[in-house]
């Protein structure tokens, strides 16, 4: 059968070339896309996605949105944390670069050094809860030319930051995010409050925050996610345009298929007039589908790991194997599925007919 299905492949050359650039295309094309999807939403909320933690404690009237929670620092004191549990600030700001006339836009973050919600300094040294003014920036700000050292003024309240440490793969709302301790926090914000309590892993305590201030509620770290502004909206949008990709998908190469199918048919007629089983050639048709797919989904795989490293850091796009390992997937599926159509041809085949014997 296979011997069989390789030959035929190979005789029509040019059909199947033109079907495996399709598939090979529609393959590219929904890798890409989901590559950009799943970069966006890094870019979007990495900091809160690599958090180890299991849950925040929010404002009840925030709507699950962490940027617009306030609870009052006087309702929780500093013996309810715990290795376990944290507070965080979080604060959109914009800020000027010492001995320059730019501004960068970033997300202050207000933590406890060597908690668990400290990221790792890659350069530099991370926070110290005994020093203020100190800040440990998104490594993405070394575009904008800041170095180690360098001072940052916060606009709203004048607080001039020193640079001491950089970090990795940490933005939020698709802005870099600048990490301080909630000394330098108390400076800059006249009347400081805790955006969120966060726990590491569910505890006893997490009840106690709950007893202790009654207009909030705890709140799992995947909808925290969905409430940041734009995430929800954006991977809507590309897995609505990955959808209709693979539906598009099933049509062209069904369509195909069952032309190509309705070609054959004399064919197909003749060798079951010589013995070929309806089954033998369906499986054989399949089975030609299955290489065609396999071969574009590895090329298409490859071009995407092309794509991601040439294209520029400023664009987010991320290279997810087990992503593409599930969509390449679907596509396989999808594409044995659109292929179905054309075994109705095979069966009605005549072989009298075939033969030119119908009076």
């Amino acid at each position: 059968m296979l011997s069989h299905s390789i030959k035929e492949m190979i005789f029509y050359k040019v059909r199947y070339l033109l079907i495996l650039f399709i598939l090979f295309f529609i393959a590219s094309l929904v890798f890409i896309i989901n590559g950009l999807a799943n970069g966006l939403s890094m870019d979007n909320a990495s900091s809160i996605k690599k958090m180890n933690a299991e849950s925040f404690f929010l404002d009840k009237d925030s709507e699950n949105r962490i940027d617009r929670s306030k609870l009052t620092m006087g309702e929780i004191s500093e013996d309810d944390f715990s290795a376990n549990m944290q507070p965080l600030g979080i604060s959109m700001t914009s800020m000027g670069i010492e001995k320059s006339d730019k501004d960068i836009e970033v997300t202050l973050m207000a933590i406890n050094s060597a908690s668990f919600l400290e990221p790792i300094a890659k350069e530099g040294k991370g926070l110290s809860n005994k020093k203020v003014n100190e800040v440990v920036l998104d490594d993405s700000l070394k575009q904008e030319g800041i170095k180690l050292g360098q001072k940052l003024r916060d606009e709203k309240s004048g607080v001039w930051l020193e640079v001491i440490g950089f970090t990795s793969n940490q933005t939020f709302s698709h802005t870099p995010v600048a990490f301080i301790t909630f000394d330098t926090w108390k400076e800059i914000n006249l009347e400081p409050f805790y955006s969120a309590i966060v726990v590491q892993n569910s505890s006893d305590s997490m009840e106690d925050i709950s007893n202790k201030v009654n207009d909030g509620g705890w709140i799992e770290k995947e909808f925290v996610v969905k409430g940041i502004p734009g995430y929800e909206a954006e991977q809507n949008s590309l897995f609505m345009m990955l959808a209709f990709l693979i539906v598009i998908a099933v049509f062209v190469l069904g369509a195909f298929f069952y032309i190509m199918t309705i070609q054959k048919t004399n064919q197909f007629g003749i060798l079951k007039a010589i013995g070929a089983k309806t089954a033998y050639l369906c499986k054989s048709t399949l089975l030609q589908v299955m290489i065609l797919t396999m071969i574009s989904l590895i090329a298409a795989v490859g071009f995407t790991w092309a794509i991601f490293l040439v294209l520029p850091e400023d664009i987010p796009f991320l290279f997810d194997p087990i992503q593409i390992a599930k969509f390449s997937g679907i596509i396989a599926i999808v594409s044995i599925f659109g292929s179905l159509l054309s075994t109705f041809n095979i069966i009605q085949a005549d072989p009298i007919q075939a033969m030119g014997r119908v009076e």
